[in-house]
């Protein structure tokens, strides 16, 4: 199960009905009672099933039906939230359509606000989840679905009203349901909270999310004790309730065929029975909405603009009923000036100073020498946003939130980082595989160890283990030189060996053996958004042996000295199925002697991607080569490096590869599926030889494959049909990011 499906099916549970349930604390009144019935609208939580609110209020705006007070749980404190604070309908839902609803439940920043180094993990395939190493064994995050870019979309969503930490004050007065998962009763949030907090804290799902903590309590979902809090509404002083109830209901007998359906058909039962007990409040002159959502699950956030189509569809439906309630078009005109006017008026904010909080173990100082922001000028929030975002991208944290705190003439900007739960001494896995289902078949299976904060500068030391086909091991300590300095030192030490096949033609005429042991010292400097930048020395021992075959390769051993350089550049927004952005490597070595089987005193190696995007259809033009001091080092073959080729069928010590790949995003095709879907095709050319030939274009092997491919939760995984013109081809399945 991936980490969307997992967050659909939480998002649904709103997980239990109390035995009783507890007495509401009576939220703060709004405006004093008028003439005409003051209208309170209840939203209830459902997941990606409540975008079907938008549409409720499409048809409320479209009658002139006006609400005086909202209350709401979950999506519907979402949807309510931002329509109290001023938002129209028209802007929720285009907010709705836009939004990369993938990335808002993300474990990690977006990738052009993450650190170098989290970016250089991309490239070997490594799982996002990391397991903490504790005295009581491997423990793992508290939420399965991140945090962190939900909690600053509602920032966002709430910027206009950032300033008001009493919700009563709302452009129209709003309360969301939350649950203290200490003590298990309601918590109605609206004094001494932010619209944003509020709407996180109302849909923290239990197991999918982390509980958020407010004034000392643990909160999650609101659906605990509130999922249709109709009391809360009346509290607020209505005399009419407009109840948009958008909870799944219970699965037919004939869908209850697994253990995931039964375990969500028990929770649909116990959030059925919560309803129950709200609906059992209306009364005649009450209005109940229900949308025709039968065919939406909690996940399907990418169908926003189907499910906001069956709210609106429902309200028509009694539409009679609420145009009884609709004002003439002067008072509504003068409605909605007062209650947009907020949103209309959003003024960037100037921040006097810069604060970091709650650190026990990572070094503030360095975390305040990362937050890039101007003093004494008007910030917008997305600024603010952006800044706090590559604070998260440090991969050092659970979440960032902050907060923005007057002090006289002072305001500050107090950045509060929520160290890991699981600790900062952690293990990831990875790795990758492909076969051609005949006779070519790869596999590396990948265990990193990372220890972070073993210093106040930030020191991380990295241990890497990597079994199969090549063989590695690697240690490694990355020391900044300062607390938030971009500059660091990296010694290492690190073992190499693969297995190669010398080719004649298309047969194997012999086996060799690369391997290569180093211990390297660098400095370096971060560019921060960019890559980073190093230079270093080193000392090598490199070998060539035969294994099997004729002695056509010198068998070559070599202790070596070397100094190097290395840049590397990477903007791409991701590495598999890149839309934008720019990825380049440069690398060069100088060696003391003549080295390895080649007899070469240098080494070189450069590599590019530019990926193109036009709508949902994207170009990406690479291009790779180098020179090694080993032959063999360099292997073609394989899919995108001259698919339909055996992988090392063409090696040597020089090597090139151009290829244009063209792919399309067909995820809507599959309906609710969570995972980003791909189909597209390549086109290749390359060649590799030995140290001393000549590379040319006219021996160039030209090949091509088409594929469907898709990033799932442990990696990308493709499925394609290769083939090098003139010569073979091959049907390929692979896991992780061919090379």
């Amino acid at each position: 199960m991936n980490l969307k499906r997992l967050a659909a099916i939480l998002f649904a549970t709103l997980l239990a009905t109390p035995a009783a349930w507890p007495r509401a604390a009576a939220p703060t009144e709004g405006a004093a009672p008028r003439e005409r019935p003051r209208i309170g609208l209840v939203l209830s939580g459902g997941g990606a099933r409540g975008f079907a609110h938008i549409g409720v209020l499409k048809v409320l705006q479209e009658l002139r039906v006006p609400v005086d007070a909202v209350a709401a749980t979950s999506m519907g404190a979402i949807v309510g939230g931002g329509y109290a604070a001023g938002y129209s309908p028209r802007q929720l839902e285009e907010l709705a359509r836009s939004t990369d609803w993938n990335n808002i439940f993300s474990l990690r920043a977006p990738r052009e606000s993450l650190h170098f180094r989290r970016k250089e993990d991309d490239y070997k395939n490594l799982s996002n989840v990391e397991f903490g190493i504790k005295e009581d064994g491997l423990t793992l995050p508290r939420g399965a679905v991140g945090s962190q870019n939900l909690g600053l979309f509602l920032r966002a969503l709430g910027g206009p009203v950032k300033e008001i930490n009493d919700l009563a004050r709302l452009p129209i007065p709003f309360a969301a349901a939350a649950t203290d998962l200490a003590t298990g009763k309601l918590v109605v949030l609206q004094k001494n909270v932010s619209l944003s907090t509020a709407m996180r804290a109302s849909m923290s799902v239990p197991a999918a999310f982390a509980p958020v903590e407010v004034e000392g309590r643990p909160l999650v979902d609101g659906g605990l004790v509130r999922n249709l809090p109709v009391d809360l509404a009346r509290q607020m002083g209505v005399d009419r309730v407009i109840a948009v109830n958008v909870g799944r209901p219970l699965l037919p007998k004939e869908q209850l065929t697994s253990v995931l359906a039964v375990s969500e058909q028990v929770i649909n039962i116990l959030t059925e029975q919560n309803v129950e007990r709200s609906l059992a409040e209306l009364g005649p002159d009450d209005i109940l909405i229900t949308p025709d959502l039968a065919a939406f699950g909690p996940g399907d956030f990418a169908r926003n603009e189907a499910i906001v189509a069956a709210g609106e569809a429902a309200a028509r439906r009694l539409a009679d009923r609420l145009a009884s309630l609709a004002l003439d078009a002067a008072a509504y005109a003068a409605f909605e000036e007062r209650r947009t006017q907020l949103v209309r008026e959003d003024r960037p904010v100037a921040v006097t100073d810069v604060q970091v909080a709650g650190l026990r173990i990572v070094n503030p100082e360095a975390i305040r020498r990362e937050i890039d922001v101007p003093l004494d000028k008007p910030l917008a929030t997305a600024e603010i946003d952006r800044a706090v975002q590559e604070v998260f991208g440090r991969g050092d944290f659970e979440s960032v939130s902050y907060s923005l705190v007057d002090d006289g003439p002072r305001r500050t900007l107090i950045v509060t980082p929520y160290e890991k739960s699981w600790g900062y001494n952690a293990l990831r896995v990875g790795g990758n595989l492909q076969t051609d289902f005949d006779t070519d078949s790869t596999f590396n299976l990948l265990i990193a160890h990372t220890w972070s904060w073993l210093n106040r500068y930030g020191a991380e030391w990295r241990n890497e283990l990597q079994i199969g086909d090549t063989q590695r091991l690697l240690t490694e300590l990355y020391q900044p030189l300062a607390p938030g300095s971009r500059w660091f030192v990296l010694p290492r030490l690190a073992a190499q060996r693969e297995d190669f096949d010398l080719f004649v033609g298309a047969e194997p005429l012999a086996r060799f053996r690369n391997s290569t042991a180093r211990a390297d010292l660098a400095v370096g400097l971060a560019l921060p958004r960019l890559g980073s930048l190093r230079v270093g020395v080193g000392r090598a021992q490199i070998e060539t042996t035969r294994l099997i075959g004729p002695p056509v390769l010198p068998a070559a051993r070599s202790l070596v000295t070397a100094g190097g350089a290395e840049l590397r550049l990477d903007t791409l927004d991701t590495v598999n199925y890149p839309r934008r952005g720019l990825f380049a490597n440069l690398a060069y070595l100088r060696y003391n002697v003549a080295a390895g089987s080649a007899q070469a005193r240098d080494a070189w190696s450069v590599e590019a991607l530019k990926p193109m995007t036009f709508g949902r259809y994207t170009v990406a033009l690479a291009a790779r080569g180098g020179v090694a001091a080993q032959e063999g080092a360099f292997r073609l073959g394989g899919l995108f490096n001259l698919s339909g080729t055996p992988t090392g069928q063409l090696s040597g010590a020089r090597f090139a590869l151009v290829r244009a790949q063209a792919y399309r995003n067909i995820s809507d095709a599959f309906g609710d599926i969570a995972m980003p879907v791909y189909v597209g095709f390549s086109l290749e050319a390359g060649d590799a030889i030995a140290r001393r030939q000549t590379l040319r274009w006219s021996d160039f092997a030209h090949a091509g494959s088409l594929f469907f491919g898709a990033e799932s939760l442990v990696g990308p995984v493709y499925f394609a049909l290769g083939r090098t013109f003139g010569g073979s081809s091959a049907i390929y399945f692979y896991w992780g990011r061919p090379q």
